[in-house]
């Protein structure tokens, strides 16, 4: 019976030191300057298939929203930054396959703002059917070592970043550019705005 008891305690410890399995995992961020100024971030995705109890088929994930947050020094001195952030929505993903998201800051703001190919700060946040997932610490920097931090920075990109709203855009809404070493993209969702 004590056996069978520090086995138990065993398992429970072990299952609590593990991290919980996300259905989609956040592989790389990588950043690259493209011509004229633009700068490329590339997200990869894999799926690990669906844990919802209510899920139609436990191999695909859908309503998958991406949002990425960059943060760039403006004045170090006073400690001001530029915030961008973005949004996609990709409709499905299979299990066991993977997709990359792209966004893209056009070379014109790259100029003006003498910004460098990688951000000091940056975020990628993955929800499914509208819950986010755990922060995955390759979807961030490495200037961001802790949640107080990650918390501080989305709370400032989100209230600070008001005026370079829609300026970091998705891959579909970039034309009459070279957009880079582009593979394997999802099907995006996205939906017109009516007035």
């Amino acid at each position: 019976m004590k056996k069978y008891f520090v086995s138990i305690l065993t398992f429970v410890a072990a299952s609590l030191i593990l991290p919980a399995q996300e259905d989609i995992r956040v592989d790389r961020v990588d950043f690259n300057s493209l011509r004229d100024d633009w700068i490329q971030m590339e997200i990869e995705l894999s799926c690990d298939g669906n844990t919802a109890e209510e899920a139609r088929d436990k191999d695909y994930v859908e309503k998958i929203k991406v949002k990425a947050y960059l943060g760039y020094t403006r004045d170090a001195s006073t400690r001001s930054f530029d915030y961008y952030t973005s949004e996609i929505e990709i409709l499905i993903m299979e299990k066991g396959k993977d997709n990359n998201v792209y966004f893209y800051l056009p070379g014109l703001i790259v100029e003006r703002d003498q910004l460098k190919t990688d951000p000091d700060f940056y975020y990628v946040e993955v929800s499914v059917n509208g819950a986010a997932q755990k922060p995955q610490k390759v979807a961030m920097s490495s200037n961001i070592p802790n949640m107080d931090i990650l918390n501080s920075f989305i709370s400032k990109a989100e209230s600070e970043g008001a005026n370079n709203e829609h300026v970091l855009m998705p891959i579909y809404l970039v034309s009459g550019i070279d957009l880079g070493r582009v593979s394997q993209l999802p099907a995006f969702l996205r939906r017109e705005v009516r007035n």
